[in-house]
C-alpha cells in the first residue's frame, strides 16, 4: 500500500506543477482518494486490495508522466518531489506538517481502541459493536496523507522506506503492540535526523542517506536477532 500510493501520488504532483497550484495539496486530495477506495475495496470481493495498489502505481505513473510533457520547460521542482530534497522545504511545509501532526496525534489516540481490536480482530471489532468501518476509512486514508506529508524529504521514490522499515526494526525487539509501535516512532524520528546530518556531513543527497541508513539499521537488528536466538540454543 505504501509503495502504491507513494509513487501514484505523483499524479497529483503533475497535476499540481501542471496547474500551478501546491502540489502537495493535490497529492494529499489524490492519496486520501487512493485510501478512500482501499477502504470500500476492503468490503468487496471483486477486487482485492493488492491489485488496486498496482492500479495505483501504474496508472498514478503513467498519468503523471503524460501530463508533466504539457509542463514547458526544465522541471528542477519535478526531481526534489520525486528523489528528495530538504533544501525545497518552505515554512509552509513546515506549518502544513505541525499541524498534520497534531491533528492526527489527537485523532489516533482518540482511536487507538478501535484501531487495534479491528486490525487484529476484524469479527470481533463488529461483536463488540466498534465503528469498524469510520476506523477503517481514518486508518486507509490517514495512511495515504501521511506518505504524502514525507514527500519532501524523500520524494516519491523512497518515502514508503520510512513507513515500511521502521516497523520491521521495532519488531525485532518489541514485546507488545504498544512497545513496537513507540519502538517504530523513535526509529523514524532517529533515523531521519541522522540521516539528515550524514547528508549535511558527507554532502550526501538527503532522501537516499536517509533510506540508506534505514536499511543499515535493519540488517544490523536482524543479525542482532539471529545472534541472539543462536546463543540461547
Amino acid at each position: 500500500m505504501a509503495d502504491g500510493i507513494s509513487h501514484g501520488s505523483l499524479l497529483g504532483i503533475a497535476l499540481g506543477l501542471l496547474l500551478g497550484v501546491y502540489p502537495i495539496l493535490i497529492a494529499i486530495i489524490v492519496a486520501s482518494l487512493y485510501g478512500f477506495m482501499l477502504s470500500r475495496v476492503s468490503s468487496t470481493s471483486n477486487v482485492t486490495q493488492d491489485g488496486l495498489v498496482g492500479v495505483f502505481l501504474s496508472g498514478g505513473m503513467g498519468g503523471a508522466i503524460i501530463i508533466l510533457s504539457y509542463v514547458p520547460g526544465y522541471k528542477p521542482e519535478l526531481f526534489s518531489y520525486l528523489f528528495g530534497n530538504i533544501l525545497t522545504i518552505q515554512w509552509t511545509d513546515i506549518y502544513f506538517l505541525t499541524g498534520f501532526f497534531i491533528l492526527i496525534t489527537i485523532i489516533f489516540v482518540s482511536q487507538w481502541r478501535s484501531l487495534v481490536i479491528t486490525t487484529v480482530h476484524n469479527d470481533l471489532s463488529h461483536v463488540i459493536d466498534l465503528p469498524v468501518d469510520r476506523t477503517k476509512y481514518f486508518l486507509f486514508i490517514g495512511t495515504s496523507i501521511t506518505l504524502i506529508a514525507g514527500v519532501k524529504l524523500l520524494g516519491v521514490i523512497l518515502v514508503s522506506a520510512l513507513l515500511i522499515i521502521p516497523v520491521l526494526i521495532a519488531n525485532q525487539f518489541g514485546q507488545s503492540l504498544r512497545s513496537t509501535f513507540g519502538l517504530t516512532q523513535f526509529i523514524g524520528i532517529f533515523s531521519t535526523l541522522a540521516g539528515i546530518l550524514i547528508s549535511y556531513v558527507m554532502d550526501y543527497p538527503t532522501g537516499p542517506s536517509v533510506a540508506i541508513l534505514l536499511v543499515m539499521i535493519l540488517m544490523v537488528a536482524l543479525l542482532y536477532k539471529n545472534i541472539k536466538a543462536k546463543l540461547s540454543h
